[in-house]
């Protein structure tokens, strides 16, 4: 007796697009906050509003915030779209990709804000 396992395609490709975008943009996000924010490694951003930069180039530490913040959803998205893979649940992972996407754009649109 042979058994045949269903490969769906679909599925994996969704799946490995979620963990892409949204653990590369987690690791980016939380990667400032630690650099920025707790080791205070801060020589080589313009921090002070200096020349056509997003508002949160403020003060580092707001910078860190933002981070920490983004690096939080990003990380939130990041463990439902794991969850949701494991429970097989295609509706799940496509909305923790969706949830990724969205915070990207989010992050374009906050990074032009005045």
């Amino acid at each position: 007796m042979t058994t045949q396992q269903h490969i769906d395609i679909k599925f994996w490709l969704l799946a490995g697009l979620t963990f892409l975008l949204s653990g590369l943009m987690t690791f980016m996000n939380l990667k400032e906050f630690v650099t920025i924010g707790l080791l205070k490694q801060t020589t080589n951003y313009p921090f002070g509003g200096e020349g056509s930069v997003p508002w949160y180039y403020e003060t580092a530490d707001l910078y860190a915030k933002v981070s920490f913040a983004f690096g939080l959803g990003f990380l939130s998205a990041f463990v439902a779209g794991i969850w949701t893979t494991f429970k097989r649940n295609k509706t799940g992972l496509f909305i923790a990709l969706l949830s990724s996407i969205f915070l990207i754009v989010i992050m374009f649109v906050n990074g032009q804000a005045d």
